[in-house]
């Protein structure tokens, strides 16, 4: 991977950080020399094990957070204020699917979806924003999902949390920018992952054969994606959705 010398030392937040996405995010944002806080709801061994993998496993610090509860969110804050004086990037990127045609979704599978993929990302943001003001050049990268630009049958829930978070990437960036924070998007593809495990393998293979580069993108490709918008390479870019999916939204 390329290496941005702006990057190191910088302090990174990362929610959803033992998911497939996260943990390849952590590990490019260790590889540049940062100090990554790696949030996590319940689930700390991929995270443990990639410390424990990683000459520089040292510089990665796990916490548990529960992002839709405000107790949780204010330990969360707590501890960020003994640890660290200004934070300079942070990926939302927690996020879960529950899929179901409309006709038989009930609401609260509606609404789980909603409350951790779009208001857990309100509530960390919010609640990070005092240490975002207090860095020069912050960023905040919101991780959506091409689910919010195409139909995708069975998710009206999941593309409703994902467009809703296009829409508040696009809105918070205009507030965000004259005050020196960047804030952007990325909209995933399929990406070969634990998720996508889940996926029925016919549907998998039609959506492959419908992608223009013929395969299913890996985690490494969006995490790259991720560094790269955080960092002064991306520097007059504001307020934008980066879709990674080999051309999919093309077709």
């Amino acid at each position: 991977m390329y290496a941005y010398k702006d990057l190191e030392t910088k302090n990174v937040l990362i929610s959803g950080a033992s998911g497939d996405i996260g943990l390849a995010t952590c590990e490019r944002y260790l590889e540049q020399g940062c100090n990554v806080f790696a949030l996590f709801k319940s689930n700390v061994e991929p995270l443990r094990l990639l410390s424990e993998q990683l000459d520089y496993g040292c510089r990665l610090t796990t916490l548990q957070c529960d992002l839709t509860n405000n107790e949780s969110l204010s330990e969360l804050i707590i501890y960020l204020s003994s640890a660290i004086s200004q934070l300079d990037i942070l990926i939302n990127n927690a996020g879960v699917v529950k899929d179901n045609l409309f006709s038989a979704i009930s609401f609260e599978d509606f609404n789980m979806v909603i409350e951790t993929n779009m208001l857990s990302t309100f509530n960390l943001t919010k609640a990070m924003l005092k240490f975002l003001r207090s860095a020069e050049n912050a960023t905040i990268i919101n991780v959506a999902s091409i689910a919010a630009i195409i139909p995708s049958v069975g998710q009206t829930n999941y593309s409703a949390s994902k467009g809703a978070l296009l829409g508040f990437t696009r809105t918070l960036a205009a507030e965000l920018a004259p005050r020196g924070i960047r804030v952007n998007a990325v909209a995933p593809g399929m990406i070969a992952s634990k998720m996508v495990k889940k996926v029925s393998r016919t549907v998998v293979r039609d959506v492959t054969n419908s992608i223009p580069l013929k395969r299913l993108g890996n985690c490494n490709e969006v995490a790259d994606t991720i560094v790269w918008l955080s960092s002064a390479a991306s520097s007059y870019i504001v307020g934008q959705t980066i879709v990674v999916d080999g051309g999919l939204v093309m077709r």
